[in-house]
């Protein structure tokens, strides 16, 4: 399995790095910090099984970054990362064409 994660604080992006791995020998990570590298990313490996990125970093803008990576990358399932939980933020979110929705608060589990 191939994944895109991108999110803008390293130790975050790291750990969920370790943790996907630690749960998925197969799984390769592919990391970025914003969502132009997450983009690149996505443009550079085709076959990209899904992408995680965080709702709130360089590039994102909201909605607007989710209206972004979907117009250009339709088929590749997109589930956001955040610390927001506000049910009308999660909304909108899965309106602008996220498949998912994943709170930073969430466990490991």
């Amino acid at each position: 399995m191939k994944l895109i994660l991108a999110d803008d604080h390293t130790l975050f992006r790291d750990g969920l790095a370790l943790l996907l791995k630690a749960h998925c020998a197969d799984c390769e990570v592919l990391e970025g910090d914003g969502l132009d590298a997450a983009l690149a990313q996505a443009q550079a490996h085709p076959d990209a099984d899904v992408a995680l990125l965080d709702l709130h970093m360089p590039g994102m803008d909201g909605v607007q970054g989710i209206r972004r990576f979907v117009g250009l990358h339709s088929a590749l399932p997109l589930i956001i990362l955040t610390g927001a939980e506000d049910p009308q933020q999660i909304q909108a979110v899965l309106s602008a064409g996220a498949s998912g929705f994943i709170p930073k608060s969430s466990t490991p589990a």
